[in-house]
């Protein structure tokens, strides 16, 4: 006898979602990077594409939110792009990141997995 529909699990992973979230993330931390670039060299250049980038991850976000909870995925989306930021930041600028910081990047990571499981 089959399961109700409502009632079955499934553990399927929505690529798209997942895709989406990605770019969105990535759009975002070129967004942040082109407004340090342009804080640290008043090129207003940086600025500009700052807010073009941004304006296209908020759109993503938007199309985000038809495939899931608000909660999460403003949570998957933050909690990603930090983790990103915060390796972009030490990559491209020399910025520290101590063991402080490499804890709370992991207890970040561990929290997106805990949204998805």
């Amino acid at each position: 006898m089959a399961l109700p529909k409502d009632a079955r699990m499934t553990h399927s992973i929505d690529w798209t979602l997942w895709g989406l979230l990605l770019i969105a993330a990535t759009l975002e931390i070129i967004g942040d990077l082109a407004f340090k670039w342009w804080a640290e060299t008043s090129r207003w250049l940086g600025l500009v594409i700052g807010l073009a980038v941004y304006s296209l991850a908020l759109i993503l976000f938007a199309v985000m939110l038809r495939r899931a909870e608000l909660a999460a995925i403003f949570a998957l989306w933050v909690g990603v792009a930090a983790v990103l930021l915060t390796l972009a930041g030490w990559w491209f600028f020399g910025e520290a990141l101590s063991l402080r910081q490499l804890a709370g990047l992991t207890l970040v990571i561990g929290g997106i997995i805990l949204l998805q499981v």
